[in-house]
């Protein structure tokens, strides 16, 4: 029994109990307390806003978030394929494979960059948990964090926007800088003078009370996520 385990009873009972629901494969298993505490699971890890995949002790795909699948398009270097994760590079493949495998088998984290073209490479994390979820394998349950596509969604710019009264356009730079555009860039996006970017700057900065554009960026990029879902992908089938 773990150390947070021995503090928290409850928690070594709900963690049985998500054990054995996921590792349970009959009619019932819509049903009952165990089945809500599996729809809660996966209902938490679809409003994080990093792809977020846990496998069970025998590599097979429990749960991939909203993120998780949004990212996994025909460009990325990981693909699900029959429930499996796998690197579409047959070296990456391997590389892959032996941190899986030490993460359910030895309780081994690591950190991982895969993907050949310096623009498509990712950082993926691989943290071991405490439980198998499986009925067929012992070890690890293991959860893989995807590297964020980008800074700012476009959800938090917009409620930050609207908590902080910007106008429109104000909302449009500021996704533009979240993006990482330069003004020039954002004036030739907008169709407008780089004077007019930098007065909807100057304006932004003083309704956000920030000194800089880095002071404003960072502000909204340590904003809460809000997510939008991505429901119905093939990609789990």
């Amino acid at each position: 029994m773990s150390p947070a385990s021995r503090k928290n009873p409850t928690m070594n009972i709900e963690l049985a109990a998500l054990e054995s629901e996921l590792a349970y494969r009959g009619p019932e298993r819509r049903g009952g307390e165990g089945a809500g505490l599996v729809r809660l699971m996966a209902s938490v890890l679809d409003e994080v806003d990093y792809g977020l995949m846990l496998l069970s002790a025998n590599a097979l795909v429990v749960h991939a978030n909203h993120a998780a699948l949004r990212e996994l398009g025909s460009n990325h270097p990981l693909e699900l394929r029959s429930r499996r994760l796998r690197a579409r590079d047959s070296h990456e493949q391997q590389t892959l494979g032996e941190a899986l495998d030490a993460a359910r088998h030895r309780g081994a984290r690591c950190m991982l960059n895969l993907g050949a073209a310096p623009a498509a490479r990712i950082g993926l994390s691989i943290v071991p948990l405490p439980l198998p979820l499986s009925n067929s394998a012992s070890g690890n349950a293991v959860l893989l964090t995807l590297q964020r596509a980008q800074l700012v969604e476009k959800l938090s710019v917009g409620a930050f926007a609207r908590a902080r009264g910007l106008s429109q356009r104000e909302e449009e730079v500021l996704t533009a800088l979240c993006e990482g555009l330069r003004p020039t860039q954002i004036a030739e996006r907008m169709g407008v003078a780089v004077a007019t970017v930098r007065s909807h700057v100057h304006n932004l900065k003083e309704k956000t009370h920030c000194n800089s554009m880095v002071e404003l960026v960072k502000q909204v990029a340590l904003l809460p996520p809000m997510v939008t879902a991505l429901k119905n992908s093939p990609l789990m089938s």
